[in-house]
């Protein structure tokens, strides 16, 4: 009945209304006439539903309909175990046990109310049988209102497995547990001959072992042998990373992305393109890319380059593709990778390790790893997919037909699209950034703001110009020439600077010539450290007569200044004052007079009888009398001997002269003044 009907019915008819008539009275209230009906007037029927709907008592103004019931006689801990149990039932199990309990509920608000227990069934008569009713009660006996759902619940144990034979269980999930993913009928099929050939018995339908498969065998199990290992891998929880943690610049990340767009290039070949990218991990804001049509270690170290100059820093840590194009030696030499296991003593060491940075290797075959993979979808959505018809797409099956290489892009255009989508992607035009750290903010705006209390780490001039992507380990030859093989080039000679004292013959070094001009200087390293440049040595006309002249020139400028050299250290082991002082200028007095105390072959000899003759520190004799001094003739010095056994012999002789001859100079001047004052034990010399 209507709010509308029942004014009516006030109004017009004095409260009849079809055959029955209700008592009322008529007032004034806040929305004007007003009328109260007396509720024991109204059919039975109309009362219950009054009370179901309201759940008040007659009797009473409280809000609650439901009596408290009696102390529980069973422990609450059944209660609970019987709650987890019902919680483990399905939702068509729980479904029907609201049902049962809003019957229920609805039964014990008519009683309360007042109604008789036969009104009160005939009012429920539409939702439940009188016997169902009674059982319903009956479960819930005198327990707590918080628990009459769970006992309501039923208990329906479904329908009874069909016995299968084992052997029949076990041809089948071995056979169903496939990589190929064998149809489950095919598999039957061949069961049943199986079966009938040993004697299995009657086997149930194909769908009871299909039930039992997807309801006994674990879900690790079933992908492990249906899907394989790498899907087995990632339905496993992977770990969370707090990007907060990281500062800006500690971390740096690049991956190579072969381009879904048919371009053309200057010489009009067509190709997919290859872009490397590297970007900010903390504010994944993009720092550099190069475009080329292939992929490769010149590609990789450019772009780092780049990223190093506009950024004017370095990172921390680097994680890298598991590529050829990151893990060679050029770039990551010295330094642990997925194919170099152990750093290898006397391995040429490459720009990142040179420059202090700690590669980090992406986990192989597994894009997580990287968070720059998500990235690319950012260019496939916004600028791959709008290139019309030389979308190429992802693979095969997303190739649109109406693709071709006839609508190839210029190389030049992409590459401008590719730069414009990028400082769009920064500057948050293509959609809030919404990961993990960003605070609401675009890279660019995140990265600016973290920019100011970044420490710049900037890359020297020198590692930069190191930068190269071909490294070769060779040794100085007898004739200071380094020889590599250059692909295009052959082999190419490359002669470090004569001055160059710390680039020594028969060792080993690290040569970083420039592949793309072999003609320019090479640089030579000896691990980290820097030793200088190598000059390209052209290969000159056989018959050149000019350049002939010119090397022996230089040739013999080189041996010129050897035998001077030569000269000066014959005059230091002659033993020259001025040779001997030098080493002692600028020195403390304490330290000078301790070089001077050892420079002492021997303590000063005891009182002797005067003599004319004296003998200097540096092995000269003084003539007291005429003032002249005997220079002490200096040992012939010997270079780079090649017999040292003859060598020492002919050394062993000259002493054996020099010391005879000594002998007969003081011999014959003791005859001459008639005493002696030489000390035999002192300083051979040389009469000149």
């Amino acid at each position: 009945m209507s709010q509308q009907a029942i004014r009516k019915a006030c109004k017009d008819n004095g409260g009849k209304f079809r055959n029955g008539i209700f008592t009322y009275q008529q007032g004034k209230g806040n929305g004007g006439t007003q009328y109260r009906i007396l509720l024991t007037s109204l059919p039975e029927a109309a009362q219950a539903n009054y009370w179901i709907d309201q759940k008040k008592s007659i009797k009473s103004n409280l809000s609650d309909v439901i009596k408290p019931q009696e102390p529980a006689t069973i422990d609450d801990s059944i209660y609970q175990g019987m709650a987890d149990e019902y919680s483990r039932k399905p939702g068509s199990i729980k479904d029907e046990a609201q049902r049962r309990l809003s019957i229920v509920t609805d039964y014990k608000a008519l009683i309360e109310a007042g109604f008789k227990v036969k009104s009160a069934l005939f009012q429920l008569q539409q939702r439940v049988s009188k016997p169902t009713l009674y059982r319903w009660l009956n479960k819930i006996g005198n327990a707590p209102r918080t628990h009459w759902e769970t006992l309501l619940a039923p208990d329906h144990e479904g329908r009874a497995k069909d016995d299968i034979h084992i052997d029949a269980w076990f041809f089948f999930q071995s056979r169903y547990g496939q990589q190929s993913k064998p149809d489950a009928t095919v598999i039957y099929r061949l069961m049943l001959k199986e079966a009938n050939a040993k004697g299995w018995g009657a086997l149930p339908c194909c769908k009871t072992f299909e039930r039992r498969w997807e309801r006994e065998v674990p879900e690790n199990l079933k992908i492990l042998l249906r899907e394989g290992e790498t899907k087995l891998k990632e339905s496993t929880p992977h770990q969370k990373r707090d990007y907060k943690s990281l500062k800006i610049h500690e971390g740096w990340e690049s991956d190579g992305h072969v381009v879904d767009v048919f371009c053309r290039w200057p010489d009009r070949t067509v190709a997919r393109p290859w872009i490397v990218l590297i970007r900010d991990i903390r504010t994944r804001m993009p720092l550099a890319f190069k475009v080329y049509h292939t992929t490769n270690a010149e590609l990789v170290m450019e772009t780092f380059k780049r990223a190093c100059e506009r950024t004017g820093t370095t990172p921390e840590n680097f994680t890298l593709d598991n590529g050829t194009e990151y893990s060679n030696i050029a770039f990551t030499g010295g330094q642990k990778s997925t194919v170099r296991h152990s750093v290898v003593k006397g391995q040429p060491v490459g720009a990142l390790t040179r420059m202090g940075i700690a590669v980090r290797w992406a986990t192989p075959y597994h894009g997580a790893a990287k968070p720059i993979e998500s990235f690319w979808n950012v260019i496939i959505d916004n600028m791959h997919k709008l290139s019309g018809r030389s979308y190429t797409g992802r693979n095969p099956v997303e190739r649109p037909e109406n693709c071709s290489e006839e609508h190839a892009l210029p190389i030049e255009e992409y590459v401008q699209r590719l730069n414009d989508t990028l400082g769009e992607f920064s500057r948050g035009e293509l959609g809030k950034h919404r990961g993990n750290g960003m605070e609401e903010k675009c890279p660019m705006a995140l990265y600016e703001a973290l920019m100011k209390e970044h420490v710049l780490r900037p890359a020297s001039v020198e590692h930069l110009r190191a930068m190269r992507h071909r490294i070769f380990s060779r040794t100085l030859s007898q004739q200071r020439v380094f020889e590599v093989t250059i692909p295009g080039y052959g082999k190419v000679f490359y002669e470090p600077d004569e001055a160059n004292e710390e680039v020594k013959r028969g060792f080993t070094y690290d040569i970083l010539p420039d592949i793309s001009d072999p003609n320019a200087p090479a640089l030579i390293y000896e691990g980290a450290r820097y030793l200088g440049d190598a000059m390209h040595k052209a290969c000159i006309q056989f018959y050149n007569e000019n350049a002939a002249a010119e090397t022996n020139k230089r040739r013999s400028k080189v041996i010129k200044q050897t035998k001077a050299q030569a000269w000066e250290l014959t005059q230091q082991a002659a033993g020259n004052p001025a040779q001997l002082e030098a080493p002692n200028r600028g020195m403390p007095d304490l330290l000078a007079s301790a070089v001077n105390m050892g420079l002492k072959l021997l303590p000063e000899s005891p009182s002797t009888p005067v003599s004319r003759y004296e003998e200097q520190d540096n092995g000269d004799i003084l003539d007291k009398q005429s003032g002249v001094i005997t220079k002490r003739k200096p040992a012939p010095t010997r270079f780079e001997e090649e017999n040292t056994q003859e060598n020492n012999e002919l050394e062993r002789k000259r002493k054996e002269k020099e010391d005879a001859e000594l002998r007969r100079f003081i011999e014959k001047t003791q005859q001459g003044e008639g005493h002696s004052g030489c000390n035999l034990n002192a300083p051979r010399t040389v009469r000149i």
